[in-house]
């Protein structure tokens, strides 16, 4: 699977972050699970013929959803929807400590700096400046380091 199709999220029991696939149970209590399936390697014809060698859903908050955003930072981690990034050494101080998030309107994801009230697109090439996930360099997320957004 492409990574910008991992989700991540914090596991209602022990509040980990996991990641993988993400589901709801279809009820309305709206329960969220995320996780994977491992399959060996498949060589019948039918659908029957799967080995399925395990299955590893969690619950998990669903105020901690997370999606990946497919790129990583200059130190090879991925890079996550709430994530906190310094964005600085293209971009310039005030995008020392930016928030990735995604934009509805424009369908993408974005970074807002704490000292602007607009938002840059994560991944952007224009003609005055090219920037990519190596760019940035992740610091943390809203959820595990909020005072990361209040210095």
């Amino acid at each position: 699977m492409q990574d910008r199709y991992l989700f991540r999220g914090k596991r209602i029991d022990n509040r980990e972050w996991v990641h993988g696939y993400l589901f709801d149970d279809g009820f309305e209590n709206g329960r969220v699970f995320i996780g994977g399936i491992v399959i060996e390697k498949y060589n019948g014809t039918a659908c029957d013929d799967w080995n399925v060698t395990g299955i590893n859903f969690y619950e998990i908050d669903p105020n901690t959803i997370c999606q990946c955003t497919g790129l990583k930072d200059k130190n090879g981690n991925l890079i996550w929807e709430n994530d906190i990034v310094n964005g600085s050494i293209k971009r310039g101080a005030a995008f020392y400590r930016c928030l990735v998030l995604w934009n509805e309107c424009k369908a993408r994801f974005d970074v807002r700096a704490q000292s602007c009230n607009f938002p840059m697109t994560l991944d952007e090439c224009t003609d005055d400046i090219s920037m990519s996930g190596f760019d940035y360099e992740v610091l943390g997320n809203k959820f595990d380091n909020q005072e990361l957004l209040e210095e």
